[in-house]
């Protein structure tokens, strides 16, 4: 594309509010029905492993006499599962419509493009559709049937998650071949970081509170104490640690 619809697509783009992303699948959005099902069963299936391992250890803490330390665990383990699932769960509801609804054709002028997106393993195109202009994330081999001349396109979507079926060349032009801007490396790192900072969060938890079961303090009422405060001390530590380096990611891109 030409620099001034690059420049278009940014004054014309606007940030979609938090609402709106996870009514589209959040961090899965534009991913296919199908996948998004597999992710949600794998993380329901992890979650549960993780939480029968915590009840596990609950049985054995009971068998010790120290039950509190015991339901701690358990308590770090809901925590985990549910942090996991809160991405997966969502989408999942959207993914079981999205196999019921009907799709919808939407045709319009291609005004930019880009080869990532904000959901991982996925490219971006932005067409006017009317007055208005939409986004869409799409796979990469759909990326490079727009990227020779492609002037106005065809999509078919699924109404849920915005998953791209088809995507249909319309009209072409040769001397419109798409000039995408340089991708940096902390453009490429920014899309995933949500979901590394989600997964060290979780590990987090899962370290801290390791060390926490592990420490010699007895049966007493300081060592589940001191288990949930290592968990929450690590998970918080990571979470400050993501939040500065993406406000770092943030200059980097100029935002």
């Amino acid at each position: 594309m030409e620099s001034q619809q690059r420049s278009n697509v940014r004054e014309r783009a606007q940030a979609p509010r938090r609402e709106e992303m996870m009514r589209s699948g959040g961090l899965l959005e534009g991913l296919a029905p199908s996948v998004v099902t597999r992710l949600a069963l794998l993380s329901l299936v992890a979650g549960l492993v993780l939480i029968g391992l915590a009840v596990l250890g609950l049985l054995i803490e009971i068998g010790q006499h120290d039950l509190f330390l015991g339901i701690t665990v358990v308590l770090v383990a809901l925590i985990m599962a549910g942090t996991a699932l809160s991405i997966t769960a969502p989408a999942f509801q959207i993914a079981r419509r999205d196999r019921k609804g009907a799709a919808r054709n939407v045709q319009g002028q291609l005004v930019g493009a880009s080869s990532i997106s904000a959901t991982p393993t996925l490219a971006t195109v932005a067409i006017n559709v009317g007055k208005n202009m939409e986004q869409f994330r799409i796979r990469s081999e759909l990326f490079e049937r727009v990227k020779t001349g492609a002037t106005v396109v065809g999509l078919t979507v699924t109404p849920g998650l915005n998953h791209v079926l088809t995507l249909t060349v319309i009209r072409r032009d040769r001397m419109a071949i798409m000039k995408e801007p340089p991708i940096t490396r902390a453009m490429r790192i920014s899309v995933w970081l949500p979901l590394i900072s989600i997964a060290s969060l979780i590990v987090g938890l899962a370290i801290g509170c390791a060390i926490g079961v592990l420490l010699p303090l007895g049966n007493g009422v300081e060592h589940p104490l001191v288990t949930l405060v290592l968990a929450a001390a690590i998970a918080g530590l990571i979470a400050l640690g993501t939040r500065w380096y993406s406000q770092r990611l943030v200059k980097q891109l100029g935002l």
